[in-house]
């Protein structure tokens, strides 16, 4: 029975030393002895190693995005030209009451829905609000405790980032004029450093009155505006450049103008008239539906060209 056993015990012995990687095992008598294969030399019993020279190995290198030299500015440069503002604002936050005839409204360097949040904390204070309409720019309201009513449309102004406010009574008639001055005053005491913004009225922002078009293969502005409105608006930019007007006609709509600024002098006194000045370009108004189009035509051999006289005219729209 213990010669059994012996046996049993060497093969239990032999299973567990082949599995743990012995090899050489001996056994005499029951008496077994195992060797254990050193790592190093089981590695060299399977053969060389790779071996690779420097010269053998070559290396494809792309070269199609360098790093640029330190301190280099595209910018700079004017290697990414910057994109070009036709309609923009001077950021100058300017609020005024404007008229054309018996029509007021309250001018404001502002976006649409900065300006709607700033009316309502005006209304807040002494109007009792009816309805309000943030899609449409139109708030309904009443005068205290009276049947007056105070109705608000605000629109987008010709110049990118400015707000329009027109204020109605009970008969859609303009309001008393103090209306528009408690208004103002607000909104011009309140609008530097103000961060509200209304969410609700985002959709004024996109419904600009003045847009770029192209007449001819030639640059154009189209107003979202009546003829009388949009002339008096080119008119007063206009008197801002300085440029000298050689001949103005409302009635054939057209304005002519000179490039060179009109520098008043004592001399100038004694000027000759708008005829004799030369004629630079001549902006002609033309009616399309509800909307005015605006076109540039060059009479001389300035310089200038539409779109630099484009951006001169944007810079003092309002």
């Amino acid at each position: 029975m213990k010669f059994y056993l012996k046996i049993l015990f060497c093969a239990l012995l032999i299973t567990s030393c082949v599995s743990n990687n012995f090899i050489n095992v001996e056994c005499d008598n029951g008496n077994c002895t195992a060797e254990r294969v050193d790592q190093n030399e089981r590695l060299d019993q399977e053969g060389e190693g790779l071996v690779i020279k420097n010269d053998e190995i070559l290396l494809d290198v792309s070269d199609d995005f360098p790093y640029p030299d330190k301190g280099q500015s595209f910018l700079k440069e004017g290697e990414i030209p910057r994109p070009k503002k036709i309609f923009s604002s001077t950021g100058a936050e300017i609020v005024e009451i404007r008229r054309l005839g018996e029509i007021y409204w309250i001018y404001s360097e502002s976006l649409p829905s900065k300006t709607w949040p700033l009316i309502k904390d005006f209304l807040a204070d002494g109007f009792n609000l009816v309805e309000e309409s943030p899609e449409e720019g139109i708030i309904q309201s009443k005068v205290g405790t009276t049947e007056d009513e105070l109705n608000v449309r605000l629109e987008h102004g010709i110049k990118n980032n400015s707000s329009e406010i027109y204020l109605y009574d009970k008969d859609n008639q303009t309001s008393d004029i103090s209306f528009f001055n408690q208004l103002a005053s607000f909104i011009q005491e309140n609008l530097p450093g103000y961060q509200g913004n209304s969410i609700a009225a985002q959709s004024l922002n996109l419904n600009k009155k003045a847009r770029i078009v192209y007449v001819r293969k030639e640059i154009g502005i189209e107003f979202k505006l009546s003829f009388e409105r949009t002339w008096s608006a080119i008119s007063r930019a206009i008197d801002r450049t300085n440029y000298a007007v050689a001949d103005r006609n409302r009635e054939l709509r057209y304005i002519q103008i000179d490039l060179e600024e009109d520098n008043e002098s004592f001399f100038n006194f004694f000027g000759s008239s708008e005829v004799d000045k030369e004629v630079d370009y001549e902006l002609i108004f033309t009616k399309v539906g509800e909307n005015t189009l605006l076109e540039f035509k060059k009479l001389s051999n300035t310089e200038v060209t539409v779109n630099e006289l484009v951006d001169k005219i944007n810079e003092n729209l309002s």
